[in-house]
């Protein structure tokens, strides 16, 4: 049964990345967003996933940032780091450029230029090494 399980996820995902190849093949517009919360998700198993498909770094990064931004009317505002904007940024500790699951090892994130996500492990794991 553990194989049938895994052979189900796998049949899943290379459903998912041909979906994902076949929308952005014809134009589509690709806005990556979850409700489940940054400190109790790990979505880099989605990133790598998006980069099979085809997408490439710049692409799965304005999903984050600059697509939802325009979509939604906001850019002004949101989705660039410019003067004027509102400084809603997210701190990596790693390239996600080298490695598009970087995206996920989140440090810090700041609303409005304020901290209002700090991962403490990985500041401990700082001091310890």
């Amino acid at each position: 049964m553990r194989h049938d399980r895994l052979s189900a996820q796998e049949q899943f995902a290379n459903t998912a990345v041909g979906q994902l190849r076949a929308w952005l093949g014809s134009g589509g517009e690709v806005l990556f967003g979850t409700d489940l919360g940054a400190a109790d998700y790990d979505p880099s198993e989605e990133y790598a996933l998006m980069a099979e498909a085809g997408m490439s770094f710049r692409q799965i990064l304005a999903s984050l940032t600059t697509a939802p931004a325009e979509r939604f009317g906001e850019s002004k505002q949101l989705g660039r780091i410019a003067a004027g904007q509102k400084a809603d940024l997210v701190v990596l500790t790693d390239d996600p450029s080298k490695n598009i699951r970087a995206l996920a090892g989140v440090q810090y994130t700041l609303r409005a230029g304020k901290i209002i996500y700090r991962d403490e492990q990985r500041e401990l794991a700082k001091v310890v090494f």
